[in-house]
């Protein structure tokens, strides 16, 4: 009964060998989607980042905190500019699903609108700045919610004003 023995010890190192590659396949994607969402994290953040930056320019503007020799129309696109919020936009295009890229693009263009409205002349006390405000208000709260979807976290049922 030799080759029992034998046949015992291939088939007991079979399993080992086989259990391991599995367990290290596994820990192999655990630690891809660990790396794939801390990524993904870091462009979401960067891009709410400069929406933040553009807004709080924007703002800044409106309320007529602007050099000035530089036109309004200038200073609020140059607000847009500064944020870099093209650059972070062009990430989340590139990188973040469907749903994602949609709210993004949605929350951009209401905060363009906006830039618009404020190099038109308006500030934040016109009516047209407060519900171009509520859009992207609004929009943003949509983005915040797709990208907690996308990171496997609850949506939050709160809205946090600007």
């Amino acid at each position: 009964m030799p080759w029992f023995a034998l046949l015992s010890t291939v088939l007991g190192a079979v399993v080992g060998l086989g259990s391991a590659l599995l367990s290290d396949r596994v820990r192999w994607g655990r630690e891809r989607s660990d790396a794939r969402l801390s990524t993904q994290r870091d462009i979401y953040v960067a891009f709410l980042t400069a929406l933040h930056q553009a807004n709080q320019g924007l703002r800044s503007v409106s309320l007529g905190d602007h050099p000035t020799e530089v036109a309004r129309n200038l200073a609020a696109r140059a607000a847009f500019r500064d944020a870099q919020l093209v650059q972070a936009r062009e990430h989340i295009m590139l990188t973040a699903p469907e749903p994602v890229v949609r709210a993004a693009d949605a929350t951009f263009r209401a905060l363009r609108t906006l830039r618009d409205r404020i190099a038109l002349g308006e500030g934040v006390h016109s009516p047209g700045y407060e519900t171009d405000l509520a859009t992207y208000d609004s929009q943003l709260h949509s983005l915040r919610n797709a990208i907690r979807k996308d990171l496997r976290t609850d949506a939050l049922s709160l809205a946090i004003p600007l």
